[in-house]
């Protein structure tokens, strides 16, 4: 498990906890610290003995984060939790069972939250194949696990998509990955009975309004690199304006200002450029430069 980490150390301790209760319990916890006012180092060394747990330092960005621990992770399998999400018991013995197939490379779930709802992306209602028609609702990096052959093949996380990207693109790096797998003839499952936990993202909030632009701006952008057409871009802003009138109806400016400005978010991404982001080399290929930005914590 390899997890970016910043100001949140109250749930990061969540889901820790959560970790040291697997029915299968041989899995290793690398935790990427991008902390500057929190010392996460007293949480982490309390679950020593109880988990196989690395701490480790890097600048921020949340795509930087997974492809340094990545640099450093020991296990044929990765999976890439958020620090504010949490596992039930059963999620790592499930996946032990998924990848016991030689033959899956990629595997995907949902998140809901406490109440059973779907949550961070809508999902859809039946497990299958990934293609680039469903991606969109087939899971969120919460729910991504990945052979290390597949990073060897397709590279990892473009460190130009995701929250703490030095762009404004600030979202979509997960989808990024799955869709450059789908180019490479890689197959990925989506398991809709892989559930991990999630709070449910409340689309009123100043919080979330503020982040709407420019994490929908990674979606516009992804959308443009990985070529889909306008129409596909049109639909998703229609559905977001669509969604905004029905807000200002009932008297929800907070929730109308969310979809607008998600929508002209989109817009932007997509418009932004013909040319790739600099998709980052694959990890093996930066073991040593990894190694000299991002310290062992001590």
């Amino acid at each position: 498990m390899i997890i970016g980490t910043v100001g949140r150390a109250d749930t990061l301790r969540r889901l820790l906890d959560s970790l040291a209760v697997q029915d299968e319990p041989e899995f290793e916890v690398i935790v990427v610290d991008q902390n500057d006012a929190i010392d996460i180092a007293p949480i982490l060394n309390s679950y020593r003995g109880v988990l196989d747990i690395r701490h480790l330092r890097s600048p921020r960005g949340l795509s930087k984060a997974r492809n340094i621990g990545l640099q450093h992770a020991g296990g044929i399998v990765m999976g890439f939790p958020d620090d504010d999400c949490w596992y039930g018991p059963h999620v790592v013995a499930r996946v032990k069972r998924a990848f016991s197939d030689e033959r899956r490379a990629v595997l995907t779930g949902r998140t809901i939250d406490p109440d059973g709802r779907d949550s961070v992306s809508p999902h859809r209602p039946e497990s299958g194949p990934v293609d680039r028609d469903n991606v969109f609702t087939s899971g969120n990096s919460n729910t991504l696990f990945a052979r290390r052959r597949v990073f060897e093949t397709v590279g990892g996380f473009d460190e130009a998509l995701g929250v703490g990207a030095g762009t404004p693109f600030q979202s979509g790096e997960e989808t990024d990955l799955l869709l450059r797998c789908l180019a490479h003839g890689i197959h990925v499952d989506y398991d809709r009975d892989l559930v991990v936990h999630h709070c449910h993202i409340t689309t009123a909030s100043t919080a979330q309004t503020g982040r709407a632009r420019v994490y929908s701006q990674g979606y516009g952008r992804l959308l443009r690199v990985h070529g889909y057409g306008f129409g596909h871009l049109g639909a998703g802003v229609g559905r977001s304006l669509g969604r905004g009138l029905l807000c200002l109806a009932t008297g929800d400016r907070d929730g109308a200002r969310t979809r607008i400005l998600w929508a002209q978010g989109a817009l932007v991404g997509y418009l932004s450029g013909r040319r790739r982001v600099p998709a980052c080399p694959s990890p093996e290929s930066r073991l040593t430069s990894g190694r000299s930005t991002a310290g062992q914590a001590r």
